[in-house]
């Protein structure tokens, strides 16, 4: 892991962490590796805050498709994003299997699931929440359960973007928290 580590710049080769590796350090929702590649190559600076929720909600969307299933037609910005998401995802895939650790390439590139990523967009521009699940067959706390999760993605991102200087990126995360962080998915109780 160590030879994984330099290659992908977390670490020098005396073995102090760079500011990739500071990054790194924040995140444990979601796939670290890939997630400090996607911020500091500097993806979500173009990305307006819904696209980095549908973005990253492929992160936290860990169920496998169904066998056979075909992904969701994405939309123009959501599949750049997607696309970026992939090319990260193989960039630690390869760096992987050159310090002979047993990653399967394809495999691990193909576990980011963007079954949600247009549900995700949806609800961080002000959807309700019966109207997501009229856009997939998940279930209903499923949804919940990647909200929620995204939610502590985007915290983490928001102290990662801060740990390496970069507040602007911060102020995006923050408002995209807040774009999701509403509704039934973050009431105290259903029993109101």
């Amino acid at each position: 892991m160590r030879k994984v580590l330099r290659a992908l710049g977390h670490v020098t080769r005396e073995g102090v962490i760079a500011l990739k590796g500071r990054a790194a350090c924040e995140l444990n929702t979601a796939d670290e590796l890939v997630v400090s590649e996607l911020l500091m190559e500097g993806v979500f600076q173009d990305l307006d805050a819904a696209v980095a929720v549908a973005l990253l909600s492929c992160l936290c969307h860990t169920e496998k498709a169904k066998e056979g299933a075909l992904p969701p037609p994405l939309r123009g910005a959501l599949q750049g994003a997607y696309e970026q998401l992939r090319s990260a995802a193989t960039t630690v895939a390869r760096a992987c299997v050159a310090a002979g650790l047993p990653v399967d390439e394809v495999e691990y590139v193909d576990r980011f699931n963007p079954n949600l990523m247009e549900v995700l967009f949806q609800w961080a521009n002000g959807a309700k929440f019966v109207d997501l699940t009229k856009l997939t067959d998940a279930f209903e706390g499923t949804i919940i359960r990647v909200i929620r999760r995204l939610d502590e993605l985007l915290r983490q991102l928001a102290s990662a973007a801060f740990a390496v200087g970069n507040f602007e990126l911060k102020a995006k995360f923050d408002d995209a928290s807040a774009k999701i962080k509403r509704d039934i998915v973050f009431a105290a109780s259903l029993y109101l």
